[in-house]
């Protein structure tokens, strides 16, 4: 396990600042790096393997973790290394992207404090399957959830160090972020390639410090067996409250839900829990699917879901359920998976405006939510 800490520093809101600001601002912090030793560990709030676990201090070209955040997030160079022409481009083309994201967030930020806030007890945590590192519309949409937990196929990766930072890898990691922004999802496909090399744990650092996060820790493991690599990060919010993401890199299929007994484990033990679903190529209505299908149903106590998460069909009499947007049958690869049920609640049941879009619509005219809470 790779440990990077640090004490808390100032974290700017969304959009973030220049990176001279934030250069200025880095300078008056103070702060301390400890890098504990490697350790087998599950990060699935279930098991620490037996391991050493005393603090020794920090080697050159450690950094704490809030400084690397904003220096991966490109919101404020490494202290004491150059920035170099590769970061200052990438760190000016992020400037620009989030500039042109401010509104959107805000959007979903408020929405969600008027819709999802009120059904969502402080305490509940959320479960993000197929997310990939999709942190933005997690933090966005439950910016006050304690936890979150998403589940991708995608390798974690580690995190670069000042002064030793693989050749391109800014140039590759602004590519990789650069759908989330302009789609709203990231691309299956896309992912495969755009994260084999360096793994996703710099897009979620990246993304946190963004938000407003100020990154405290951050842990990987490899894999050990039968569950897959994992990584957890810790932050403080702006107002200083605790907060956690875990992301698990897995097959959520029927065999690979069967081989991860540990992330099973893991995600029951969340429950009740928030479930967020968008942009799934429509894998839950498969057979194949149908464990993770069964536990979000079983262990859910709010779904929150564009037409892509579970069957509207499955969701009985024992869910009350909100619907915002407006249905609009899936485009190409997935004109098979119109569900006419869905269709026809939106059109008969009151619906509300969705005032941003998400997911294969992109736009928010084009864009659905649902809604669902177990009870009456």
């Amino acid at each position: 396990m790779r440990r990077w800490r640090g004490m808390r520093s100032g974290g700017p809101g969304v959009p973030s600042m220049p990176a001279g600001a934030m250069g200025a601002m880095c300078a008056m912090c103070q702060t301390t790096a400890v890098l504990l030793p490697r350790r087998q560990t599950l990060l699935l709030g279930l098991t620490v393997l037996a391991g050493a676990t005393s603090a020794r201090p920090a080697r050159a070209g450690d950094a704490p973790a809030g400084h690397l955040a904003r220096w991966i997030a490109g919101m404020a160079p490494a202290p004491g290394v150059p920035a170099g022409a590769e970061w200052t481009a990438y760190a000016r083309l992020e400037d620009e992207r989030w500039a042109r994201e401010v509104a959107r967030v805000k959007a979903m930020q408020e929405w969600a404090a008027r819709e999802l806030a009120p059904l969502l007890p402080a305490d509940r945590p959320v479960f993000y399957p197929f997310a990939g590192p999709d942190a933005l519309h997690a933090l966005a949409l439950f910016g006050g959830a304690p936890r979150l937990f998403l589940v991708g196929l995608e390798p974690v990766g580690v995190l670069p160090e000042p002064g030793r930072t693989p050749a391109r890898y800014f140039e590759r990691l602004g590519a990789a972020l650069s759908d989330v922004h302009r789609l709203t999802f990231f691309r299956t496909h896309a992912m495969a390639t755009d994260f084999q090399r360096d793994g996703v744990l710099g897009a979620l650092v990246a993304t946190v410090a963004r938000m407003g996060g100020t990154v405290t820790a951050v842990e990987t493991t490899t894999p050990v067996s039968p569950a897959g690599a994992s990584a957890r990060i810790d932050w403080l919010t702006p107002g200083g409250v605790a907060r956690r993401l875990d992301y698990v890199q897995a097959d959520l299929a029927n065999a690979g839900w069967k081989a991860h007994p540990q992330l099973v484990a893991g995600v029951h033990a969340l429950a009740p829990y928030v479930a967020f679903v968008k942009a799934a190529s429509y894998l839950l209505p498969e057979p194949r699917f149908s464990a993770v299908r069964q536990a979000l149903l079983e262990d859910g106590a709010v779904l929150v879901q564009d037409d892509t998460g579970v069957p509207f069909h499955d969701l009985g009499e024992g869910w009350a359920m909100r619907f915002f947007g407006r249905y609009e049958a899936p485009g190409s690869p997935f004109e098979d998976r119109e569900q006419p049920d869905l269709r026809a609640a939106f059109e008969r049941r009151a619906r509300s405006p969705l005032p941003f879009g998400l997911g294969y619509h992109v736009e928010a005219r084009r864009s659905n939510l649902l809604v669902a809470v177990k009870g009456p």
